[in-house]
This record gives C-alpha cells, structure tokens and sequence, in this order.
C-alpha cells in the first residue's frame, strides 16, 4: 500500500485521480483510492476487479501495456450526502496522439470521507451506445 496524499473535497480526488490517469501513474493514481479490500473498478466492458491490490495490479496493466490516454469529462453531475459523494460524467478518451476521441464511456465514481480526507472507493466505467445523434450523450440524473 502507499502513502496517501490528504485531498480535502471529493473534487480534488477526482482531479488527482485524471491527472495521474493522464501521467499514467499508478502510484499517484492508487493515493486517492481507499486502501481498503471493499474498493471496486469496473473497467469499460471488463468484469469487476475488487481490493486494492487487484484495483492496482489492473491498472498497472493498462499504464504498461497501453498508449498514453487522457480523458475529458462532460455532463458532470455531483450528489452529495452525509460522508458520501457521487460523480457522473461522460468520459470521452484520448489514445496516444489521436485527435478524435474514443467513446463516449458513462463513468460513476463514489467518494467517501474518511479521517485521512476523501478517498475513491468506486470507479465504474462503462461503454454508451456508439453512434449518437449530434447533442447525445447528456446525462440527465433525478
């Protein structure tokens, strides 16, 4: 396990977590994760991967065996509640030097509050339908 960074609100895990996304930094990436064995991530159109080392070990294989990838969230959605906070978005992802994005992925991630500060304990990533009408691919949350 690492020694974790203290990130005060759920946004600034969030940010951290797309710039070591974008770095490819598994090191940064698994700081703002729970260290816990009840943390989930669900990969676009992959089962679920549970605890943090098996959370790790998955995304030290897409840092390795892939191009450098950043992601652009659109439509974000937050909803709070008492310790608790959920993100939505669309991720629309950036492969190498491709100028076209891949996608469009909906993303859910849940922060929750912990002594240490916010920590990411689900991040689920899932494919939306391919071939959108121009202006699709607003989330619209009740």
């Amino acid at each position: 396990m690492t020694t974790q960074a203290f990130f005060a609100t759920p946004e600034d895990c969030s940010r951290a977590f797309y710039e070591a996304f974008a770095q490819a930094d598994v090191d940064a990436l698994m700081a703002v994760w729970a260290e816990d064995e009840d943390i989930c991530c669900v990969h676009p159109a992959a089962a679920p991967v549970y605890g943090y080392a098996a959370v790790r070990s998955a995304w030290d294989s897409i840092f390795r065996d892939s191009a450098r990838m950043r992601i652009e969230l659109r439509d974000e959605s937050w909803h709070s509640s008492v310790g608790m906070v959920t993100q939505h978005a669309i991720e629309w992802i950036y492969v190498g030097e491709e100028s076209q994005p891949r996608g469009p992925v909906f993303m859910t991630n849940v922060f929750l509050r912990a002594p240490q500060g916010w920590r990411l304990v689900v991040h689920h990533a899932s494919p939306l339908q391919t071939g959108l009408p121009p202006g699709a691919g607003q989330v619209v949350l009740h």
